[in-house]
């Protein structure tokens, strides 16, 4: 009994030892699977733009995976239902989806958590100033509608005065004591993300519930860090297109200049 109460032992032990890096290399495949599927839709939200013109709405709760406008709004005005939502993968034709036409990362359950998330730039002059020289009085949307982008110009929405997202490296609302944010870009046309592994369970920390704020205008990127960093636990996987790769393609298609 004693010999076989050992033997039990090791197994236990040798298992144990197994699991654990067993466990961490499938989460790292999840990881790179995720930034594949998001490298994707940034591939397919260029050539969006390249065959219409403009970026996408996001896709809202109900619209089946499809862009949402806002009530009776539409390409030709651009006004979508809401900056922040989820990838328009039906709009965008892009595979595997769930059964409510939705992408999700590479920890697929089916819950509204694996989504992949989509952000677009409104689009603002800085407050209280005027429109930059050489821009449109105002500017409505030009990202999202028809040839929007072409009417305001590059040079206008290449303009320092001329705000689209912003990443940064932590929280720039509330940012905690011993953080210090810094700026990744401050000229991103849109931001496209993953919740993570603890997409289910996360979102406490400052810098991951900056990242799902109605509306944001400011995300957060950063390695992955634990519950006890000063702006909590985070594993967003989190990257965003750029404005002059978002030119040059269309530009090579014909929607610009």
């Amino acid at each position: 009994m004693v010999e076989i109460a050992v033997v039990l032992v090791i197994i236990a032990i040798l298992a144990t030892a197994i699991g654990v890096p067993l466990a961490s290399q499938l989460d790292q495949q999840k990881t790179k699977d995720t930034e594949k599927q998001l490298e994707a839709v940034k591939e397919a939200i260029y050539g969006f733009a390249m065959a219409n013109g403009r970026l996408p709405c996001p896709a809202s709760a109900t619209s089946y995976g499809a862009e949402a406008f806002a009530g009776s709004g539409s390409a030709a005005d651009g006004d979508c239902s809401s900056t922040s939502g989820w990838v328009p993968a039906a709009t965008l034709g892009l595979t595997p989806v769930d059964s409510n036409g939705f992408m999700q990362d590479g920890w697929a359950d089916g819950t509204t958590a694996r989504r992949l998330r989509y952000a677009v730039s409104k689009v603002k002059y800085e407050p209280g100033a005027p429109a930059p020289t050489g821009c449109p009085a105002t500017l409505t949307y030009p990202l999202t509608k028809t040839n929007g982008i072409k009417g305001a110009t590059m040079g206008c929405l290449s303009d320092a005065a001329v705000n689209l997202l912003t990443v940064v490296t932590t929280t720039i609302n509330n940012v905690p004591a011993g953080c210090t944010p810094s700026n990744l870009t401050t000229k991103a046309p849109f931001v496209i993300f993953s919740l993570g592994k603890n997409g289910t369970t996360g979102g406490t920390g400052a810098d991951e519930a900056q990242n799902v704020a109605k509306d944001a205008t400011t995300f957060v990127s950063h390695t992955p860090t634990p519950s006890g960093n000063c702006a909590g636990e985070f594993d967003d996987i989190v990257t965003w297109g750029s404005l002059n790769t978002l030119f040059a393609r269309m530009v090579q298609a014909g929607k610009l200049p």
